[in-house]
């Protein structure tokens, strides 16, 4: 029997509370540095450059690039509900994580104790980029999933929003941008976003 989704959100909210909590008592857990260590061993160049290309899509402009062009073609196909509903939530949920950064100020990983790929600044929990993802790319999978009649178009659309959602937690821990525990914070906390929408 599936809990009622007030009950679910209780649980996530929970569950990144206590992630929040350890976050700012401690830099790093133990089980951090092991997954971190064990992940950032595969030297696959294929892998190494799906990670990074992932993890691209979160830098710079091409954040609102993508979200630009999915809100357009949302409206163009009579959808603006929807539309309002990805762009609203997606900024609410980032504006949300941005604080949190804040207060719990946790640093990033360490040089001396993983490799650093992609040096960044700021505060390490929760991670925007998985935090993002999971709103923005969990609704439009929602959308393929209820919404579009042709199988073969909503099989392609739901792989690629669920392969997006699933190696951004990865590429994040694998670049050295942030410990394991940053990124199951920003998928509680944007599942817990995304409850309110589907």
């Amino acid at each position: 029997m599936k809990p009622k989704r007030s009950t679910l959100r209780l649980l996530l909210l929970s569950g990144f509370l206590i992630l929040s909590y350890q976050a700012y008592h401690y830099a790093y857990l133990a089980l951090d540095l092991s997954i971190s260590r064990a992940l950032q061993s595969l030297h696959q160049p294929l892998f190494s450059l799906v990670m990074n290309l992932v993890s691209e899509i979160g830098d710079d402009f091409y954040p609102w690039l993508v979200g630009g062009l999915v809100v357009v073609t949302l409206i163009y196909y009579q959808a603006k509900t929807e539309a309002i509903k990805v762009a609203g939530l997606t900024l609410l949920s980032a504006l949300t994580g941005s604080i949190v950064k804040l207060l719990v100020h946790r640093p990033r990983p360490d040089t001396d104790l993983v490799q650093i790929q992609e040096l960044v600044t700021g505060q390490s929990f929760p991670s925007l980029h998985v935090l993002v993802f999971t709103v923005f790319f969990g609704y439009l999978l929602f959308l393929s999933a209820s919404q579009i009649k042709k199988t073969w178009l909503r099989l392609v659309l739901v792989s690629l929003f669920s392969f997006l959602i699933l190696s951004i937690g990865l590429s994040r821990i694998y670049l050295g941008a942030h410990w394991a525990s940053d990124v199951l914070g920003g998928y509680l906390l944007g599942a817990f976003f995304i409850s309110y929408i589907i």
